[in-house]
């Protein structure tokens, strides 16, 4: 993992506690002499000389030793009072009294300072912006129940069952530990691993925790961190004894009580030496690229955000790279799919297949008898395939196209703009679709595209072999781009998005997608022109 940035080095310690920003790069930490020390790259300012703090009530604010809140870098003024604990989140912070009833003060949006009667241990006041502002905070019990209230777009309030002896919120999800030292989180994002822990925190997509051997692991691919991911410094310096996550960053506290910060990285995998490896096939999509060696095995790179370039190993006959994840069939025909599960996506349905292909949202298969098979995303129908019997199938954005065993064009789904309308009359032997396009090849070799939201690829003039359709959504205009294969190998684009032409060489297979297109050599390299540095994540950004 890479060092910590300067502007996040903490300063020297030992401290006893301490709480990363939520609303900028920084954190703040309590030493044993009751000094609050803040540090980061967001303009901080540290409470006025010779104050002595209890506890910390979040940056910007503390408790004293006589139980009052005092806040110097916080928006908002805490009620007067005398409390155990306090939680400052975006737009709201929340409080214990010494009774241990909840108040909270601030922004109430969503209800988010509707603090609801009881007693509780301790309390955190979560928040995120994602179309709109939203908050939330959670609350431990005196008998170990977790309640929540606030925003719940995401489930955030809907708390499994159990006893609990922490909390965090995130925002968009919250992460608690219980009373056996379990990980446990809802709301957006995906399960804590499994394992014994003795802290956990949690914002927005990133959650850490510490183990009860004093490890830090840290997980998390949520909504507003997409791309990124949380490593903790290998070797750590020492055993771990608290932690608290900001904004694409993490401090954590060791048991000596020196103060360590890293940043959120990219989640990406570096690609392999293709002009080395022997490879069959190759698949690109928005965020990533696939390919299968001469072996059968699946490898990947690109960006990792959901999962979608950690090929499970196996032996593999196609591969198909969709909009965050990735779908193969194994040598026996079982489809197998890896990455982002929105829809249903990366569930296919059992049984044995010759043919799969990954799309937007939605990917599509065909069984040995040439039926074809859809799952994920169906809100235009793209996923309820037509009777027939099919010879290819292409999976493409909100819809879903064919070549029937006689040669004829069939899309279903969406027909915005005539997108899913079939081409003139005739017979075809390979169609792609595209984000609003469809091309196809006529028995001829004759290149041809219909639909098109904002104007139309022209298709190259010529006879060629292979066709891929990808789309330009990312650069300007929809109009997407085209490359088709001659007979000779040689590739020819047309269109936005693909970036410079292809290297010279002699090629076999060829796979376009919104940021870059790549191609299979006459001597298994593959060869990748367009956004090669993976610079875009998702056709959504």
């Amino acid at each position: 993992a890479p060092p910590p940035l300067p502007a996040l080095d903490p300063p020297p310690g030992p401290f006893t506690s301490i709480q990363a920003e939520l609303r900028r790069d920084g954190a703040c930490a309590l030493t044993a002499g009751g000094e609050v020390s803040c540090w980061g790259r967001g303009g901080y300012s540290n409470p006025a000389p010779g104050q002595r703090f209890e506890a910390l009530a979040g940056p910007g604010c503390a408790i004293d030793d006589a139980g009052a809140i005092v806040c110097w870098d916080y928006p908002d003024a805490p009620p007067p009072g005398r409390y155990a604990a306090a939680s400052t989140g975006g737009s709201h912070a929340c409080a214990l009294t010494d009774a241990g009833e909840a108040v909270c003060w601030g922004a109430n949006a969503d209800g988010a300072t509707d603090a609801p009667p009881g007693r509780f241990t301790a309390i955190s006041a979560g928040y995120y912006h994602l179309n709109g502002e939203a908050s939330n905070t959670c609350a431990l019990a005196m008998g170990g129940e977790i309640v929540c209230w606030g925003a719940n777009y995401t489930g955030q309030r809907d708390v499994p069952p159990g006893r609990y002896s922490a909390v965090s919120a995130g925002g968009d999800r919250a992460c608690a530990l219980t009373d056996g030292g379990a990980a446990v989180c809802w709301g957006s994002g995906p399960d804590a691993p499994v394992g014994d822990y003795t802290d956990v925190s949690v914002r927005w997509g990133h959650t850490c925790a510490i183990t009860t051997a004093g490890d830090a692991v840290c997980w998390g691919r949520g909504r507003s961190e997409w791309g990124t991911r949380l490593d903790p410094p290998d070797p750590a310096p020492d055993r771990y004894a608290a932690i608290s996550v900001g904004l694409g960053y993490a401090c954590a506290l060791t048991e000596s009580g020196e103060a360590v910060c890293w940043e959120a990285v990219d989640d990406k995998i570096p690609a392999p030496d293709l002009a080395t490896g022997r490879y069959r096939a190759v698949s690109d999509a928005v965020s990533h690229t696939c390919a299968l060696t001469d072996a059968g095995e699946a490898v990947c790179w690109g960006w990792n955000e959901f999962g979608q370039a950690d090929a499970p190993p196996g032996r593999y006959t196609a591969i198909s790279a969709g909009d965050g994840y990735t779908c193969a069939l194994t040598e026996d025909g079982e489809a197998v799919c890896w990455g982002a599960n929105w829809n249903g996506e990366s569930a296919p349905p059992p049984g044995r297949y010759t043919a799969i292909r990954a799309g937007s949202l939605h990917a599509c298969a065909l069984t040995a008898a040439g039926e074809a098979v859809c799952w994920g995303w169906n809100k235009f129908g793209q996923a309820d395939a037509l009777p027939g019997r099919y010879t290819a199938i292409s999976a493409g954005s909100l819809r879903t196209c064919a070549l029937t065993d006689t040669g004829e064009a069939v899309c279903w789904g969406w027909n915005d703009r005539g997108r899913a309308e079939p081409p003139p009359p005739g017979r075809y032997t390979a169609i792609s679709a595209g984000y609003a396009q469809t091309c196809a090849l006529t028995d001829t070799g004759e290149a041809t595209c219909w639909g098109g939201r904002y104007g139309r690829t022209e298709p190259p003039p010529g006879r060629y072999t292979a066709i891929d359709m990808g789309d330009g959504r990312l650069h300007g205009p929809v109009h997407g781009h085209v490359c088709a294969l001659t007979a000779a190998g040689e590739v020819d684009c047309r269109g936005d998005g693909g970036g410079p032409g292809a290297p010279p060489g002699r090629y076999l297979a060829i796979s376009v997608s919104t940021n870059r297109a790549c191609a299979l050599t006459d001597t298994g390299d593959i060869a990748c022109w367009g956004d090669v540095r993976y610079e875009h994540r998702t056709s959504w950004e």
